[in-house]
């Protein structure tokens, strides 16, 4: 779960044009990214034999604002200072590619083939980052706020009793 947060959250700090370019993809693909991760976790809780019907009512707003892209400008320029703009681009590119497969994805498949961190990025870093930068707080707190995780848990122990 740790590792699909991680992938939604990436993002730049718009220094230049091209680095503006880089924030604007990257908010688009995170907003997908994060549609089609809660999309995933409720097709796995109904393929469990849960009720999804309280997971679709509370899932949280995917649309970035400006406290998300001041930390997403954050944690890019991190990345981008730890590689290079081009290999934060191809990282970009590979997560754009990505976003059609995700509609047809579980949870599991997802994290399996979700590794779109740039060459020298390791997996404790881009935690640390998106810890540091805000992101993952930012996430963490519109699922709470909207009910999901309440009703995530909620499932995942109906599931379990059954």
């Amino acid at each position: 779960m740790k590792h699909v947060l991680s992938i939604v959250l990436f993002v730049t700090l718009p220094i230049s044009a091209l680095a503006e370019t880089q924030l604007e993809r990257l908010e688009t693909i995170s907003e997908q990214m994060t549609s089609g991760m809660f999309e995933a976790m409720i097709r796995m809780v109904e393929k469990e034999g849960g009720n999804p019907a309280p997971l679709r009512d509370a899932i949280p707003d995917s649309t970035w604002n400006d406290v998300y892209r001041d930390a997403g400008a954050c944690l890019l320029d991190r990345y981008t200072n730890a590689s290079s703009a081009s290999v934060v681009d191809d990282m970009l590119d590979r997560m754009e590619a990505f976003i059609p497969q995700i509609a047809e994805m579980d949870l599991e498949t997802m994290e399996e083939d979700t590794d779109f961190l740039p060459e020298g990025i390791s997996e404790e870093f881009s935690l640390q980052v998106n810890s540091e930068c805000g992101l993952t707080n930012l996430m963490m707190e519109r699922m709470e706020e909207s009910g999901f995780m309440a009703a995530m848990m909620q499932s995942m122990m109906e599931i379990d009793a059954q």
